[in-house]
């Protein structure tokens, strides 16, 4: 990643911000964002606005190509599709969720895992990647607001059929608390980060959506080794019930960090706004900050003194050995 004065000013004017990187390289806008976040793409933020320089977006498919000849930016194809070129996994879930096809949804998952996709994968760049753009749909008039209760309903029966194939066993690492505040009715992004942070090996207390803030308080306190609170707002309008779950949580559960990610939250400044210092802009940040948080708690309950035992003087009795009164 890239800083402001490492790019010649004369270029400002011909940078890309992120939607137009992502229309370049034909992928969906987070997948762009992803890319800067994990230094695949050079780009400069200005304000809340990342930028990227037109050159660096032609290098990056190039490079995608020369490694992949058969596949597009993304490398979404099938490993064995030889001659078949790519596979438009995307295009393919999108048309079985629009259609209410739980089961050809399902195909397509599983051809996806086959094909050697992660199950992570297929939760952001099948399932949210696909209902981001039938949002964006609805938005523009192409599609009608059934549609999107359609896919929905259908993307919500795949994603658990895909959370309970890959269900972690083993000791949890601690417990996450997921909701969407009061007001908020989108439970969909809730269900898919809850299955991720499940993947990464946490117990998750999945509120869903229109959650009030006394029961975030309530789970946050009751919670077995917790390790954050995440609140997940969509839209705008529930910043201010946002805002009040946190303060809930704080009174309720003292020292459980607050974590607050979601459309409407787009900068760490929004969040602050919040009240809440930990920001996570997709799925994957959203795991890599509880992975953070886990750390943290590991690491404070390291430095916390142990209960030792201690020791008085020796008691001397007369005719008797040495006699130590131990206390715990």
């Amino acid at each position: 990643m890239v800083t402001r004065d490492q790019v010649p000013e004369e270029r400002a004017a011909d940078r890309l911000n992120l939607k137009q990187v992502a229309r370049a390289l034909g992928v969906h806008y987070m997948t762009a964002y992803r890319y800067v976040r994990q230094g695949r793409l050079p780009a400069v933020r200005e304000g809340n606005v990342w930028m990227v320089d037109p050159a660096d977006v032609e290098s990056l498919a190039s490079q995608v190509e020369r490694r992949a000849p058969d596949c597009g930016v993304t490398d979404d194809c099938d490993p064995g599709a030889g001659a078949r070129g790519p596979v438009d996994w995307l295009g393919r879930f999108r048309d079985r969720l629009l259609a209410g096809d739980e089961v050809g949804g399902w195909t397509v998952v599983s051809q996806a895992l086959a094909s050697g996709y992660s199950p992570q994968w297929c939760y952001l760049e099948l399932i949210s990647a696909a209902m981001a753009g039938i949002g964006e749909g609805i938005a523009s008039g192409r599609l009608a607001v059934a549609d999107q209760y359609v896919a929905t309903a259908t993307a919500q029966r795949v994603g658990a059929r895909l959370g309970a194939r890959f269900r972690r066993r083993g000791r949890s690492r601690g417990t996450v608390v997921l909701g969407a505040p009061t007001g908020e009715r989108h439970a969909l992004p809730i269900a898919v980060v809850s299955d991720l942070v499940r993947l990464a090996g946490f117990t998750v207390v999945e509120l869903g959506a229109d959650v009030p803030p006394e029961a975030f308080g309530l789970a946050a306190r009751r919670a077995e080794r917790p390790i954050a609170v995440g609140i997940g707002v969509t839209t705008v309008a529930h910043l201010d019930a946002a805002r009040a779950a946190v303060a809930r949580v704080r009174a309720d559960a003292p020292g459980v960090p607050v974590l607050i990610g979601g459309q409407a939250v787009r900068s760490p400044e929004v969040a602050g706004l919040l009240g809440v210092t930990v920001w996570a802009a997709d799925g994957d940040e959203v795991v890599a900050a509880i992975e953070r948080l886990a750390a943290d708690r590991q690491r404070a309950a390291r430095r916390k003194p142990s209960a030792m035992a201690v020791t008085t003087s020796p008691l001397r009795m007369p005719g008797t050995t040495s006699v130590s009164s131990t206390t715990t």
